[in-house]
């Protein structure tokens, strides 16, 4: 498996920086497919924390008790104590797998954000400026790492991801209130919307000028 992973992350890396180097035209897209690579291969990163040794391993690998396995995905419990349905995932310690699955996925949803603003741009014109969709993805992947570092730090700490303590309670309001201001930043309007039929709309929506008003 430490094998497979590393082949794995050796294959990430080089797609990660092949994508950081090519040209999109669309600044939603662009930001989807980096930062989503970036974040895949943190994902895939936090996998190799399961191949370190627990401190009871560590323990036992100098005696006869050792059995020969080395690495968990578990923190403060031991493997396959009781989980989540469907997932798998342990109900009464941290889970590596977590942010392991958080992370790898982010190339994945964060295009489908992109599809979806797509079509949502269809009924809301500011959605239609390419400086805004750009921007959406920028607080939209900055948010997703913010998600990735706080369910990694939550597994660390031998916490269930449905038991959070008051920390990680604070560290989630702390994240939903940043991406709360980064999505208003991020829809101000940058310059004339674009009606359906290609021609500006000023009417639609005022165009802020420099002052915010």
């Amino acid at each position: 498996m430490g094998i497979s992973i590393a082949v794995m992350w050796a294959g990430t890396l080089a797609l990660t920086l092949f994508l950081l180097r090519t040209p999109i035209t669309d600044a939603a897209s662009r930001w989807a497919v980096r930062l989503g690579s970036v974040l895949s291969l943190a994902g895939l990163s936090i996998g190799a924390l399961m191949l370190l040794p627990t401190a009871a391993q560590r323990e036992s690998m100098s005696t006869s008790a050792f059995d020969g396995i080395v690495g968990a995905h578990s923190v403060g419990v031991p493997d396959g104590g009781p989980s989540m349905l469907i997932t798998g995932w342990s109900t009464t310690g941290g889970d590596l797998r977590i942010p392991h699955f958080v992370g790898m996925h982010a190339l994945q949803l964060l295009p489908l954000i992109v599809m979806a603003l797509t079509l949502l741009a269809r009924r809301w014109p500011l959605l239609r400026q390419d400086t805004v969709r750009g921007r959406l993805l920028i607080v939209a992947g900055l948010a997703y790492g913010g998600a990735l570092t706080l369910v990694t730090w939550q597994a660390l700490r031998g916490q269930p991801l449905l038991a959070p303590d008051s920390a990680t309670l604070v560290a989630s309001a702390v994240l939903v209130c940043a991406t709360a201001l980064g999505t208003g930043w991020a829809l101000r309007s940058s310059g004339p919307v674009t009606a359906p039929d290609g021609h500006r709309d000023e009417t639609r929506l005022p165009v802020l000028d420099g002052a915010g008003r």
